[in-house]
């Protein structure tokens, strides 16, 4: 009997984890796509909650600068998300 590492088994829950993870960097993508490359270096993470694109950012600089951007980025995201939330990562 040969020894398996724990990632060789098959993990319902782990699977589900990293689809979860592909697609938030597949939506910050999109979300970077629309900003200018200064202002998307300084965005971190996105996550959809309910009707809600929440936005994170690492200084308040920059979250404030997100927010003129917020028609644009509905544009580009789900039609189910009807209003953008930044926040900040500190």
């Amino acid at each position: 009997m040969s020894f398996k590492s724990a990632l060789e088994f098959h993990n319902r829950t782990i699977d589900k984890l990293v689809t979860q993870v592909e697609q938030q960097q597949d939506l910050l993508s999109m979300v970077k796509s629309v900003l200018p490359e200064m202002l998307a270096e300084h965005t971190l993470h996105c996550v959809i909650h309910d009707t809600t694109l929440l936005i994170y950012s690492d200084a308040a600089v920059w979250s404030s600068q997100l927010r003129f951007y917020q028609a644009a980025i509905l544009n580009v995201v789900e039609q189910s998300v009807k209003r953008v939330q930044i926040r900040l990562i500190k």
